[in-house]
């Protein structure tokens, strides 16, 4: 009798070991598969990333069939990952930003799904409800890769009291010119105040290298951007690094802006809540130019894109787009957070007229979105060289030599 007991409960043990068993199995599989969760990967980890789950979680308050699951990674990271996982095709995420001027390249490397029989089905997403400049650079070779959420820039920051101490009136037109800089930065650098910063370097080098008409490629394969536009670029900013106009190699213009040492801080629209914070008396305006006849400065955009995955079904990706058509008609809050949404949707919110940006969405023309195709070579590359040359380590010629064969033996590699 005791041996049946004992059977039976061994028996008893086994077949609930084996539905646990089988429930946590199930469970995993459903993960794996984003079933009923579209797993979506940004590069959004400051107040972006903030911004992007008030309206991430906007959308999963509507009870949708599939939530969003939003996983935040520093932007390096993403773009060393997402290859790994599509090309193995292990734990791909079902939706992804990238920056678009990747998305060529990624395209012809087989790195996306192309969208369009899924825009087309789903019937939410037009093209006509979108900036063009943003929704064209979606599309490669005749197919669309990406769908666009904004266009973002570099911009200028200024402490009123500052300018109204220095220069009072050298904002009257909006812009900013090296010429006018000239005229007081030896006073504000007698006083311990820097005129403006080296920040990002690669988007203020490449904003006065458009301005001067410079191209990354003149054929559109091989890169040639180490001429006397961008070398003249360069050796401007280290002359003024040099005369102690521009900030010096260690300090932080961030921390100088808000202790009211440093007058023009070029960053990025997404930076706004930090130059906010600090309290400072502050405007917004354009990038420091050469010429206020030809104002052109870097821009991007960053895209919606279903990365190359095998388990992708046309239910899960129906309701991709539709949390992409959410986000196009609901996402106030990123316009609030310094970006230019590509939704017009938002952009005709009355709310958008009393951001600091509006002088960019009134603008487009001025931003320039590189469709190089090997542009992410190019930025990978100028970053090896954008401190080394202002701060007078390198030579303009010798570091924009080192950094063009850097892309031509990337271009080589692939």
């Amino acid at each position: 009798m005791k041996l049946k007991k004992i059977a039976a409960l061994i028996m008893s043990a086994v077949m609930l070991t084996s539905f646990t068993a089988c429930g946590n199995g199930s469970d995993k599989e459903k993960g794996a598969d984003g079933d009923k969760t579209i797993t979506f990967w940004s590069v959004f980890t400051g107040g972006d990333g903030t911004a992007m789950q008030k309206i991430i979680d906007a959308y999963n308050a509507t009870n949708p069939e599939y939530t969003v699951e939003h996983i935040m990674t520093e932007q390096g990271e993403l773009y060393t990952k997402l290859p790994l996982v599509v090309n193995s095709q292990g734990g791909v995420p079902d939706l992804c930003i990238q920056h678009v001027d990747r998305i060529p390249s990624n395209a012809k490397s087989n790195m996306y799904l192309p969208l369009d029989n899924y825009i087309s089905a789903n019937g939410k997403i037009k093209a006509d409800q979108y900036i063009d400049s943003a929704w064209n650079m979606g599309e490669v070779d005749g197919s669309r890769y990406g769908i666009p959420l904004d266009l973002h820039s570099y911009v200028t920051y200024y402490n009123k009291d500052l300018v109204e101490k220095y220069c009072p009136s050298v904002l009257d037109d909006g812009m900013i010119t090296f010429d006018e800089i000239a005229g007081f930065a030896d006073q504000a650098a007698a006083d311990g105040v820097y005129t403006y910063a080296i920040t990002w370097p690669r988007y203020e080098l490449l904003s006065w290298y458009y301005q001067l008409g410079g191209t990354l490629s003149v054929d559109g394969k091989m890169p040639s951007f180490n001429n006397e536009l961008f070398q003249k670029v360069f050796q401007d900013f280290a002359d003024a690094v040099a005369k102690k106009w521009c900030t010096q190699d260690g300090d932080q213009p961030n921390n100088l802006f808000a202790q009211g040492k440093l007058m023009f801080l070029p960053e990025g629209t997404w930076t706004l809540s930090t130059v906010e914070y600090t309290g400072i008396n502050f405007g917004e305006t354009y990038m420091i130019t050469y010429d206020t006849a030809n104002m052109l400065q870097w821009a991007s955009s960053h895209q919606f894109v279903i990365p190359r995955n095998d388990k992708m079904t046309d239910e899960k990706a129906n309701a991709i787009m539709d949390f992409i058509a959410f986000v196009g008609e609901n996402c106030y809050e990123w316009a609030d957070y310094g970006q230019i949404p590509a939704s017009k949707a938002v952009l005709n919110d009355e709310r958008v007229n009393d951001l600091p940006q509006k002088f960019l969405i009134d603008n487009p023309g001025a931003l320039v979105i590189s469709d190089y195709v090997y542009y992410g070579a190019v930025v990978e590359a100028l970053d090896t060289v954008a401190y080394e040359i202002p701060f007078g380590r390198v030579k303009p010629a010798d570091g924009l030599q080192s950094a063009q064969q850097l892309v031509e033996d990337n271009i080589k590699n692939q």
